[in-house]
């Protein structure tokens, strides 16, 4: 099963759960998932085709120049600026 088939089971089962707790269960599921996805791309030096921040497509050029870029150059620029 792939990450975001698992991703999206997980989304479906906290939209359809019975109550809050079980909802959050889901939700944090996902997420999970998702940060797990996330880590393994980057490891196998893997990016992004949507940026991880605001979900804006990440251009090809961005892509091709640094190909395990999960940001797009302005939330990269910010992510920067806070660690410094």
């Amino acid at each position: 099963m792939s990450d975001f088939s698992e991703m999206a089971e997980a989304f479906e089962q906290a939209r359809t759960a019975p109550d809050v707790t079980d909802r959050a269960s889901g939700l944090e599921e996902a997420d999970r998932i998702g940060g797990v996805a996330s880590v393994v791309a980057k490891m196998q030096g893997q990016g992004a085709e949507f940026c991880a921040d605001c979900d804006v497509e990440i251009p090809d050029a961005r892509r091709k120049a640094y190909p395990s870029a999960v940001c797009c150059v302005e939330c990269q620029s910010i992510r920067e600026a806070r660690a410094v």
